[in-house]
């Protein structure tokens, strides 16, 4: 008697079975946040050069803070202050509306940026200047996290069929949520960059395992459904995600809440190991 013909007889899709489904829904949460997650934490607000050493110097006065920057940093053609250059020396006559910058020498920010803080409170861009001309690095980020995510799907394949889907599950679960939150702790770029690599390989696991755990439980008359409710997973992650950093505004803490999923998950594993 084939395995399907013994599920077919107890019962293809039972309460059993709906708590596997609903534990693999739940894990693969963090799969679709994290998979968006640099579109909120790699965001690069409003920012312009740092001009504090400058007022720090008295050069000032008693000049408001838009005639600071007035006399300060060029605008450029929309009006708004540039955000990578800044003048060599104040240029005071600006505060005239008659007079113009045409030939005033530029220099690039010496003492870092200001960010506008008003949509994001921290963002990578933010905690490491990745603006100007290493704007590209926040990009490079999501690439990095891909790369690792292509590793994870042949790594986990494999080793699934060799060590036991069960095993291999706890190992994405740990690993994935141990890289994510680690990155919050990164010291530097590079740090924060091989991390996310290893999240991405870690969490891979997740789909690769629980997709088959979830069909291979199932009768056959119930394994669309089943794989509906899967890709369901994906949707409502993405849905989700948007609400989240609506209301959690600071990259950190951002990553924690879409890495929790996998604290319910870990703890399911271990409470009803017999369902795996």
């Amino acid at each position: 008697m084939k395995f399907e013909d013994i599920l077919a007889e107890i019962g293809g899709f039972g309460r059993f079975q709906k708590l596997l489904v609903f534990l693999s829904f739940v894990s693969r949460l963090t799969l679709p946040c994290h998979f968006l997650l640099n579109n909120y934490i790699g965001a690069i607000p409003s920012h312009h050069c740092d001009i504090s050493f400058l007022d720090a110097e008295g050069v000032f006065g008693n000049l408001t803070q838009e005639e600071k920057l007035t006399v300060s940093i060029p605008k450029n053609e929309d009006g708004m202050f540039a955000s990578c250059h800044m003048f060599a020396e104040p240029q005071f006559q600006l505060l005239d509306t008659k007079s113009n910058f045409t030939n005033v020498p530029l220099i690039q920010c010496p003492n870092g940026w200001e960010y506008d803080n008003s949509t994001f409170i921290n963002t990578l861009s933010t905690q490491w200047d990745l603006v100007c001309e290493k704007r590209g690095m926040t990009k490079a980020v999501a690439t990095i996290f891909f790369v690792g995510v292509m590793f994870g799907a042949a790594i986990f394949g494999s080793l699934s069929d060799r060590y036991g889907r069960r095993v291999m599950l706890l190992v994405s679960y740990i690993a994935g949520m141990t890289f994510a939150v680690a990155s919050i702790f990164s010291s530097s770029f590079t740090m924060f960059a091989v991390l996310r690599f290893f999240t991405g390989l870690g969490i891979t696991g997740i789909v690769i395992i629980t997709s088959v755990l979830s069909v291979e439980w199932v009768d056959i008359e119930s394994r669309k459904m089943v794989l509906v409710i899967d890709s369901l997973s994906w949707s409502f992650g993405y849905m989700v995600l948007p609400v989240f950093a609506y209301g959690i505004r600071d990259w950190k803490w951002l990553t924690i809440t879409v890495t929790s999923p996998l604290i319910i998950a870990i703890i399911s594993w271990r409470c009803d190991r017999v369902i795996f």
